[in-house]
């Protein structure tokens, strides 16, 4: 063949039908390609027309046989055919302008026999014999047939040559068709499937530029044409693969999504498979387990509909189930994983190597467990994983990629690392094996930040210096171990140096793109504790003497996500005197950040919506990296917006005795299993008690219950282990509550256990010996970090515009609360006496209850009126979300308002905590349930004091709050706690 795609201009003779060329009906004789049933009757047809063109041609014989050839369509009928056209094609001279025809039709008889080499030589001469340059419509259609050909022959034989010419032929084929040609969508999608072929064979990226730019043309061509937003996914895929850029997979799933609207029924199980795979690939980029769910999704959608999954879709179905197990504790997906896994190693249809990869994948399966840490480890199921893997490295060679190369050495190190925790001795023998397993891993492993992962379980150091940010979590453990190892051998300096380098890695534990939801999740369920980091950097940073740096990290490991927040709403005036251009675009790129921090908790929303909103955060959190490493590189920026120093902390406010310096204290007495006995027995006796909601009975049922004994017991062990220790280091006399002075201010920022315990009130009651109550001493504040508290002491205080009073007696599906009205008629007659020019509004009847959700506590919501059956949710992630900058004061006398998540306490995430991350500067909350009739009382003397100068002043709200149950003591007796030991007071 010698024809090119240039030697063919475009165009038709006058008159000509777009589907005849030379009087053949030549969409019909491609039909091979499309249908394999589209030749006899075209071809009799044909003939017959051709015979009433040219009478002389066909003889009376010969219309005998095309008569009977439609008739019968055997093999001998074909052969009859192709004779007839031999014969027809030696009548006609070289030029004659149905020579190529018949000889075209000679390789459509001859695909319909299976004869492929010689139908290939037949389209090749039909393509020689042409002479006419107005056949564009015929040449094209040759081509297609040869392409189609080559690309069989490729399959069967994988000679790369029959697929480097079927792509030519293909594209000529396109090059002589016709711009809105019948079948131009169907040519493209030919040619987009060889190049597919021919990338995955040789990974040349010219063809993966090829696929993009052919998928994009057909898609301009005709935007409903599934097959191609099929194939522009696929090329993206492979693309991504590539380059590893995340907008490439976006794009793929939304090519993909976009293919279920125009595809039909027969296309839907390869477009399924193929959203799964983007989903997968998304995955492995971002870690976020709503992929993994998505690709469950589609490759079960798949399964019903009649798709027998390969073994590769089944071990990413395998992943898949094992990333929900491990984000969502979910055991069924656990089960099922190990299922597939059993039914793969029973399928005798796999070959060797797939074998050893479904046993390798049965290892990875019953180790999650064990990684995980949520259910036991099995011994019987450690030791079946540990012989899994062990025959999977006897089966194999060694690094055979199509069974994981250095993963099974891996996964076989980490087995054995879990079964050395479980057995009391293990043999010298064993170590070795172990040992020697995991250097086979790292040898194996294809680059430096697999060989570090690989390390971890070996050599820490070596494992830090291979590692980089991208692997992060392989850098923040790697770094602990190391710390641990110094600290073991007494090397202080080597300890604080890793520690350092851990608490870099810290700030990159979660990432921007995902939502606050999951990256407390990420955090949660981090196999790195976070509050234990924080705690032993600074045992190590105070062994250093340097108790400043102990704060910092204690800092730095605390309200991690709450710090990505707030670090969206950070002024950039600074930056803007020096760069206006970089610093309104790093505000813009933050507030959309900002505005969709909470995306995935939006009812409602559609898969295709969430899609969209998911691919926008992923691109503005990728953009804000880069505006922020652009930001740093500034003369006096290097530090924008990393964590603060202690240095900013003691500008800003006093700590400890010392004014200006940081000062540390061992609680020699006080330990983290104490602290969480005391907690537990707190919650309990509550629960019992009916403190969980805030109703009239609420009192009667503590007086007649032990809840006095346990109450007061937790207060002095707390006094006794906590608190007097504390003082006495600190120095701290009685304040003379008879002087008229205002006590001294103390802010408690407790960590783990201790977050949930009122040290406010922790004390003595037993005995009326003066010196033995905190509130003898201090006026107690709470705040979640050192950094917020710094950070609001900083802000400059806004004037007053007003107060805005919420009561709720009666939200529906919620328990009561008959003195609300009270309390807000109280807050409000005071506000109008103390402060006539005050705009007070006061909002009744029907709107709010605050309801703690302890196991969602970012799901922790004001309840408010609306659903006549539900009551509508002012969920704590909308507060957050519409951060106010002139807020500044919040009473919340409902029921635990500052009561969090355990599992997230480190976090301080609670209703109390998120109004001052949402801007307000100071909070007064409860830790449980009020009396209802102690809430009005305190909440008017609290305003009272606030407004004591005829104008509103919350800088007092600490003091109005410590007067307030200093008097419900007075009228109550400090033993009933449940009267004033709930309200505690956040912030400045």
């Amino acid at each position: 063949m010698s024809h090119q795609p240039e030697n063919f201009s475009h165009h038709h003779a006058d008159g000509e039908s777009e589907d005849k060329v030379n009087g053949l009906d030549l969409w019909r004789l491609s039909g091979a390609q499309d249908s394999e049933s589209n030749s006899v009757d075209s071809f009799t047809d044909n003939i017959l027309r051709q015979g009433s063109m040219y009478p002389e041609t066909v003889t009376p014989y010969e219309r005998t046989i095309v008569q009977s050839l439609q008739r019968d369509r055997n093999m001998s009928s074909l052969d009859k055919f192709i004779t007839l056209c031999e014969s027809a094609s030696s009548h006609y001279p070289d030029g004659h302008p149905l020579k190529a025809t018949v000889l075209a039709q000679i390789g459509s008889a001859l695909e319909r026999k299976g004869l492929e080499n010689e139908a290939l030589g037949a389209y090749e001469r039909a393509l020689d014999g042409i002479v006419d340059s107005n056949s564009l419509r015929f040449i094209s259609i040759c081509f297609s047939r040869i392409g189609a050909l080559l690309e069989r022959r490729y399959d069967w034989l994988g000679e790369a040559e029959d697929l480097h010419k079927a792509i030519w032929a293909q594209e000529i084929c396109i090059a002589c068709t016709a711009a809105d040609g019948e079948k131009l969508d169907k040519f493209y999608g030919y040619l987009l499937n060889s190049l597919a072929a021919r990338w995955s064979l040789l990974e040349d990226k010219e063809d993966l530029d090829r696929m993009l730019s052919y998928a994009e043309k057909a898609i301009a061509l005709n935007p409903s044409n599934a097959r191609a937003q099929y194939f522009l996914g696929v090329a993206l895929g492979v693309s991504y693969d590539h380059h590893h850029t995340l907008a490439l997979v976006d794009r793929a799933i939304l090519a993909m999504q976009s293919t279920f609207s125009y595809s039909i029924p027969r296309d839907r199980v390869e477009i399924l498979t193929g959203l799964a795979k983007s989903y997968y690939r998304r995955l492995e980029h971002v870690r976020d387990p709503s992929d993994a769910s998505a690709c469950i999704k589609y490759l079960d959608q798949a399964m019903e509909c009649g798709k027998i999954l390969s073994f590769s879709l089944h071990l990413m179905l395998i992943d898949c189930l094992e990333t929900i197990f491990t984000w969502n504790d979910d055991v069924q997906c656990y089960e099922r994983a190990l299922s597939i896994c059993e039914t793969l190693l029973v399928d005798d249809s796999f070959s060797n190597s797939e074998w050893c990869s479904a046993r390798m994948a049965l290892g990875g399966t019953l180790l999650a467990p064990c990684e995980k840490g949520t259910l036991s480890p099995v011994p019987c199921q450690l030791e079946k994983c540990i012989q899994t893997l062990k025959h999977v490295i006897e089966c194999t060679s060694p690094g055979h990629p199509l069974c994981g190369g250095y993963m099974p050495y891996k996964q076989l190190c980490i087995a054995f690392r879990f079964r050395f925790l479980e057995i009391e001795t293990a043999t010298v023998e064993e170590f070795e094996y172990a040992i020697s397993i995991g250097r086979k891993a790292v040898e194996l492993a294809p680059d430096e930040r697999i060989k570090a992962s690989c390390l971890e379980t070996l050599v820490f150091r070596q494992a830090l210096q291979l590692s980089s940010l991208r692997s992060n979590d392989t850098r923040l453990m790697s770094t602990i171990c190391e710390a641990n190892l110094c600290a073991l051998m007494e090397d202080w300096t080597g300890c604080i140096d890793a520690y350092t380098i851990a608490m870099e890695a810290v700030q990159h534990l979660t990432w921007l793109g995902l939502s606050v939801v999951q990256q407390h999740r990420v955090i949660s369920q981090s196999s790195i504790n976070m509050n234990t980091t924080g705690r032993h950097a600074a045992f190590a940073a105070v062994d250093s003497r340097d108790s400043g740096l102990a704060l910092e990290w204690v800092e730095q490991c605390r309200s991690i996500v709450w710090r990505h927040v707030l670090n969206l709403c950070m002024s950039m005036d600074e930056l803007a005197g020096v760069e206006p251009t970089l610093a309104c675009r790093l505000g813009e790129v933050s507030n959309m950040l900002q505005r969709g921090a909470y995306f995935d908790l939006r009812l409602g929303m559609e898969e295709g919506s969430l899609e969209m909103e998911k691919q926008q955060r992923y691109c503005f959190a990728e953009e804000w990296e880069g505006l922020l490493t652009q930001t740093r590189l500034l003369p006096g920026f290097t530090d924008f917006l990393k964590p603060k120093d202690s240095a900013y902390f003691t500008s800003s406010i006093v700590l400890g005795s010392n004014k200006g310096k940081v000062v540390t204290f061992r609680l020699s007495q006080m330990n983290e299993k104490l602290a969480t006995t005391l907690q537990t027995r707190l919650r309990e006796t509550l629960q019992q008690s009916g403190r969980p909601s805030r109703d009239a009975r609420a009192s009667q049922i503590w007086s007649g219950h032990a809840g006095h004994d346990v109450m007061s017991n937790v207060l002095s062990v707390l006094w006794t282990t906590v608190v007097k220790p504390l003082f006495d280091f600190l120095d701290l006399e009685l304040h003379d509550s008879l002087s008229g002075s205002d006590p001294p201010r103390l802010w408690w920022c407790p960590t783990g256990p201790l977050s949930f315990l009122p040290l406010h009130a922790a004390g003595l009651y037993n005995t009326v010996e003066r010196g033995t109550k905190v509130y003898e001493y201090v006026a107690s504040s709470y705040t979640p970090t050192v950094s917020i508290l710094a950070d609001i002491s900083n802000q400059l205080s806004e004037e007053f515009s007003g107060l805005l009073a919420v009561c709720q007696p009666n939200t529906p599906g919620q328990n009561p609360i008959p003195k609300t009205e009270d309390e807000v008629c109280s807050a409000v007659q005071v506000a109008a006496e103390r402060g006539p020019v005050m705009n007070v509004t006061l909002l009744g009847n029907d709107d709010a209850t605050p309801d703690a959700d302890p196991t969602q506590p970012l799901e922790s919501a004001f309840m408010l009126a609306g659903d006549p059956k539900e009551g509508c949710p002012l969920k704590l992630t909308k507060i957050a979300e519409r951060a106010n900058t002139k807020a500044d004061f919040a009473f919340l006398s409902a029921c635990q308002t500052a009561t969090g998540d355990a599992s997230l306490s480190k976090e301080s995430v609670h209703l109390a905590a998120g109004m001052l991350m949402a801007g307000y500067r100071r909070v007064i909350a409860t830790m449980w349930a009020v009396n209802d009739s102690d809430a009005p009382i305190i909440a008017e003397m609290v305003y009272k004091y606030m407004l004591s100068d005829g104008k509103a002043d919350s800088g007092k709200s600490c003091l109005a709050l410590h007067h307030a149950t200093a008097s419900m003591r007075q009228k109550a007796g400090e033993k009933n706690f449940m009267s004033w030991v709930p309200f505690i007071h956040y912030g400045a």
